[in-house]
């Protein structure tokens, strides 16, 4: 075995750890019913979950080493969205990571922010990514938010963790040119509105810039930038979707051992059985998907945004229709906000459309 592959096994070996750990503290502090009170609030975060995740190192685990993270990079952020998904829990750990990605990139990151990486890798500082134009399904050639003289204004639409995050990484436009820019959102002129949406737990708000002071993240290209983070995006989101598929698949696996009908457990019905084979298929095509583009992307492939993207279309299919079935296999149950069905269903929903629709991409 050479050297290599040792230290792939090593790793792998230390990932299996930390999911496990995630695992037990995800289903001690995030239960189901505290997920639903979570998710009755437009705005709503669970901070406390947020703290405790900071505490365990979850910001750092896929940091880059050279901002002072673990370096476990995308395999390891995959590995606690995966969990995250399972749960039905949101936290900005998606953003952190495409956030400090793009800091390292950057052709001469400012040193004014020093201060931000050192917060938000360490989880003291949560960042949102306000990319999302009001009335447009993808990432715009022309943002509407635009910088002059280091202060942005402009509206951004709804973007998770906008309503409670501390800083938002913004496409922008300079003289028509696309930009990327740090904005810290505690300042006089940034305003947040949370509006109510069908899953309330992701911390969604709508951005309004009034001359904000922002700080410019110089990148070569910036829009060749902003196709990157949001194929990182969605990589990582595919596994968060991948984790809430395979948890309303086993939901609704369970439920049709325990239920009884005409005499008989409903999972022996063949329209049950073929049902469940359905999801489970579309789950492990996902995970597939997912699989080849982390490869890639770790191998430096110049395809793996395009595998991303086969990755982001293949989880909405696995995650919406795993949630809905698993709605439909309970009945009236699964369609009232008693049922957890309902979580699986309506997370399945705000992700599918985060960061583009399946169109889009």
């Amino acid at each position: 075995m050479g050297n290599r592959t040792l230290v792939e096994a090593e790793v792998g070996h230390e990932l299996a750890m930390i999911r496990e750990q995630a695992r037990k503290m995800l289903q001690d502090l995030a239960p189901a019913e505290h997920v639903k009170e979570v998710m009755a609030a437009p705005g709503s975060f669970d901070l406390a979950l947020w703290q405790a995740a900071a505490d365990l190192g979850w910001p750092l685990l896929a940091a880059p080493e050279s901002l002072g993270g673990m370096g476990y990079g995308m395999r390891g952020l995959a590995v606690l969205a995966e969990e995250l998904g399972r749960a039905a829990v949101s936290l900005p750990l998606i953003p952190a990571y495409v956030c400090l990605s793009t800091i390292e990139s950057c052709t001469a990151a400012p040193a004014a922010l020093g201060t931000a990486v050192e917060k938000i890798a360490s989880g003291e500082a949560t960042v949102c990514l306000a990319f999302a134009e009001p009335g447009e399904a993808g990432l715009p050639r022309a943002p509407g938010v635009e910088i002059s003289a280091s202060q942005v204004s402009g509206i951004k639409a709804m973007t998770a963790f906008a309503a409670v995050a501390d800083f938002a990484v913004v496409s922008a436009q300079s003289e028509g040119n696309a930009v990327l820019v740090l904005v810290e959102l505690d300042q006089p002129g940034v305003e947040r509105r949370a509006l109510d949406s069908v899953d309330q737990g992701r911390g969604a708000a709508e951005l309004v810039f009034r001359d904000a002071e922002a700080t410019l993240l110089p990148a070569a290209n910036a829009q060749e930038s902003l196709r990157q983070i949001g194929a990182l995006a969605v990589l990582a989101t595919a596994y968060e979707q991948l984790g809430g598929a395979e948890a309303a698949m086993h939901m609704a696996r369970d439920y049709a051992q325990e239920r009884v009908a005409f005499g008989q457990a409903i999972g022996r019905f063949q329209g049950v059985k073929h049902k469940i084979a359905d999801m489970y298929w579309r789950v492990e095509l996902a995970r597939g998907c997912a699989l080849d583009a982390v490869g890639q992307f770790e191998l430096g492939d110049v395809n793996w945004m395009m595998l991303a993207a086969a990755a982001r279309l293949a989880s909405i299919e696995a995650y919406e229709f795993s949630a809905a079935e698993n709605v439909h296999l309970h009945g009236g149950l699964g369609t009232t906000w008693e049922g957890n069905p309902q979580i699986h269903y309506r997370r399945s929903r705000a992700l599918a459309l985060e960061l583009g629709s399946r169109y889009y991409w």
